[in-house]
């Protein structure tokens, strides 16, 4: 029985299955998780390859500038207008990821939900009707990196007349740091609500404000592959090309749809619990065990 259930999850999911009980639903977050990504995974790798296609042209924007910046370094003439050149560029390259982020936050916000999800057709429907929202907040975020930078060298030179300039310097990397943790929330709810634009980021803004900790630790848990690869080099230099080859691997294959996945996952935590939770008529724990399941007859339609 337990490898029929196995092999019906992989194939076809839970939804609709004949054979599937209520009692076999997670019954919290982290199960669900674990269920939907054993069971999606396959596809995951294919949704991974599409968003990096998205991405190649930032990535080989940033190796050839890693390239000329070891270089100028290595004969003595490097000088700060290569950054600032970097950074300037990676404006329209970051801002072009945003409406295919949207596409990929569709896919995935449907399978942290156990939903089904036709992967294509949804991720350019997606694409498509989010494509505004979405290619502004990629051009924020775009923007960010090249401002704090800016910021960084600015109040750097002024922080040798005054250590006064630290606090401003302190604040832009805050606000900076509060964007980055809201693109957890931001394009799931982009997908998932009829919002202005001002509304979808104020909501996402302060949801993450209010959960930060919980937010900063979903931030560390996506670069927990990152990290470890940082702490392999430190410890053993002389594997620098295997572990960066792995590294890249990874997320070529599939890192990059992995982290929506658990983007997707916090954010319909969230939503479901401070939104949905005041829409009358909207669902909440969406693929997750009823608390009264005993009482209840499971209608896998109703989770749709």
């Amino acid at each position: 029985m337990l490898f029929g259930n196995l092999m019906n999850n992989y194939f076809y999911g839970k939804a609709g299955k004949g054979d599937y009980r209520i009692e076999d639903m997670p019954a919290n977050r982290f199960q669900l998780f674990r269920t939907t990504v054993g069971v999606r995974w396959g596809a995951m790798v294919g949704l991974n390859l599409l968003y990096v296609l998205i991405w190649l042209p930032a990535v080989i924007w940033t190796f050839i500038n890693y390239l000329v910046i070891v270089q100028t370094m290595e004969a003595g003439t490097y000088n700060l207008g290569y950054l600032t050149m970097y950074f300037a560029v990676m404006i329209p390259l970051i801002g072009i990821t945003g409406p295919f982020t949207a596409g990929v936050s569709y896919v995935t916000r449907n399978w942290a939900r156990d939903q089904h999800s036709f992967v294509l057709s949804d991720f350019w429907d997606a694409v498509k009707g989010n494509w505004k929202q979405a290619f502004g907040v990629s051009f924020i975020t775009g923007l960010v990196p090249f401002l704090v930078y800016m910021s960084y060298a600015y109040y750097g030179q002024m922080m040798s007349q005054s250590m006064f300039f630290v606090i401003p310097m302190g604040l832009v990397f805050m606000v900076a740091l509060v964007w980055i943790l809201s693109l957890e929330l931001v394009y799931t709810m982009m997908v998932t609500y009829s919002l202005s634009f001002r509304n979808l980021l104020r909501n996402s803004i302060l949801l993450t404000i209010a959960r930060l900790p919980f937010a900063l630790a979903i931030k560390l848990a996506t670069l927990a592959i990152t990290i470890l690869a940082y702490v392999i080099l430190c410890i053993f230099p002389d594997i620098q090309v295997y572990v960066i080859l792995v590294w890249a691997l990874y997320y070529l294959v599939f890192g990059l749809s992995f982290n929506r996945m658990i983007y997707a996952s916090y954010a319909n935590a969230q939503c479901e619990k401070y939104l949905n939770s005041k829409i009358e008529g909207a669902q909440t724990n969406i693929g997750l065990r009823p608390e009264n399941w005993d009482d209840t007859e499971y209608r896998p339609e109703d989770d749709e």
